[in-house]
């Protein structure tokens, strides 16, 4: 009987200390942080080496920042030269085909097949604001940085208009392309970095419509300088959660709220953290905590 008590005392001990080693290895960690458990092997998921301990994120200055200015994956408006923001057109709606009818063809596309464009990169509408662009953007896909020169990628916050192209070709007053620099590090229980990464915020600001109205154009998240211990992976992705209006109704400040999400794998684990940022139209950007 007092065997039987010493061992359930023992078992009791050792669930405690697993639950505080538990509360340490995340006690570092953002609140947004999700793990799920891919294996059973209770040696595997308890092993250092695969733990992900802490997490963080320090914006860079313009010093530390400097090595990346002619990295390949620069934004290449700021190495051609400042041509304004490079925002694509969007058409009108095209003419409903009859029930039973053959749409004409478009662009050698048979068969009443209607091709999509531009018009499916509106993303939100809100009272006096449009967003353009592709909601969810992959950054790093299998530990490898997606690099794309589309620029439907690349989200706009613009002034809503009753025309039938919703963008306003004749805006100006835009900024020269400002970037925020990022290092993301995650460190396993051994106190290494098994993965690091810079992650680069790029946008344009205070572009107006008849002199009226900060807007945003070309926000676009890119990722260098990716490093990756054996045994883990990595997949990152941005998107648009929500544009609001920060000014007034007379003179609109455009506002965009991004999420940035990464998601660190081993064969045990997959662990997801987000940060979410805020751009507004006057240039300005905030890491909302």
């Amino acid at each position: 009987m007092k065997m039987q008590n010493v061992t359930k005392l023992t078992l009791a001990a050792l669930i405690a200390v697993q639950i505080f080693n538990g509360e340490v290895a995340h006690a570092k960690l953002p609140k947004k942080f999700s793990q799920v458990l891919l294996t059973q092997n209770i040696e595997a998921l308890q092993d250092p080496y695969y733990q992900i301990k802490s997490f963080k994120i320090k914006e860079l200055t313009s010093e530390e920042a400097m090595e990346f200015i002619n990295s390949s994956t620069n934004n290449q408006i700021s190495n051609k030269g400042f041509a304004g923001p490079n925002i694509p057109n969007i058409p009108p709606v095209p003419p409903v085909t009859p029930i039973g009818a053959i749409a004409p063809s478009a662009g050698g596309v048979q068969g009443g097949v209607q091709p999509t464009g531009a018009l499916d990169s509106v993303i939100m509408v809100i009272d006096k604001l449009i967003a353009i662009g592709q909601k969810i953007i992959p950054t790093i896909k299998a530990g490898q940085a997606v690099v794309t020169n589309n620029p439907m990628t690349a989200i706009s916050v613009l002034p809503r208009t009753d025309a039938k192209d919703p963008v306003v070709h004749d805006m100006g007053g835009w900024s020269i392309p400002v970037a925020k620099h990022y290092k993301i590090a995650f460190t396993n229980g051994f106190g290494s970095e098994v993965v690091t990464f810079v992650y680069s915020i790029t946008y344009q600001y205070n572009g107006n419509a008849d002199g009226k109205g900060k807007y945003l154009a070309g926000i676009r998240a890119s990722a260098r300088n990716i490093s990756i211990s054996w045994g883990f992976d990595l997949d990152a992705t941005s998107q648009l959660l929500q544009i609001s209006n920060v000014g007034t109704q007379k003179d609109v400040i455009a506002g965009a709220t991004i999420e940035m999400t990464y998601t660190v794998k081993n064969w045990t684990k997959t662990m997801t953290t987000s940060e979410q940022f805020f751009i507004s139209g006057d240039g300005k950007l905030f890491k909302q905590d």
